[in-house]
């Protein structure tokens, strides 16, 4: 009884192996959308700059460009409040702390790939009351 059972297991195992083409989870669907968003993270993420990206996703309609660029914004200005940066603002006495808070927007700003984005600078400088100079 055991060695049928194993020998069924056995045959099991070696149609699987056999049957099934590597890699089948991981290829794409047919009829997938791309998504800009998660290609724009990734790009950024790999060290590409904020033009480089724009020119590799030129194929995506300019609406929705614009919404990619606006959650994109949102990101960065809801990840600094979450870094309790308005209270450091407030509680910083030496110029050296505003130099530290500045590396921290900068980063955060080439994480989402905007370093040439002048409506997020504004945004920031509208929500934190700093400015950013040659990023």
């Amino acid at each position: 009884m055991h060695l049928r059972m194993r020998f069924v297991v056995a045959v099991l195992l070696l149609v699987l192996i056999l049957g099934v083409p590597p890699g089948l989870g991981q290829q794409p669907e047919q009829g997938m959308r791309i998504n800009p968003y998660s290609i724009w993270l990734k790009l950024s993420l790999m060290g590409h700059s904020q033009s480089e990206i724009e020119a590799l996703l030129e194929v995506v309609p300019p609406d929705q460009m614009r919404r990619v660029k606006h959650r994109l914004r949102m990101d960065v200005l809801n990840t600094l409040i979450r870094l309790n940066l308005p209270q450091e603002i407030e509680m910083s006495n030496t110029p050296q702390e505003l130099i530290v808070m500045r590396e921290k927007i900068r980063t955060e700003i080439r994480y989402a790939g905007l370093e040439n984005d002048p409506l997020l600078l504004h945004l920031i400088r509208q929500r934190f009351g700093i400015t950013l100079m040659n990023i």
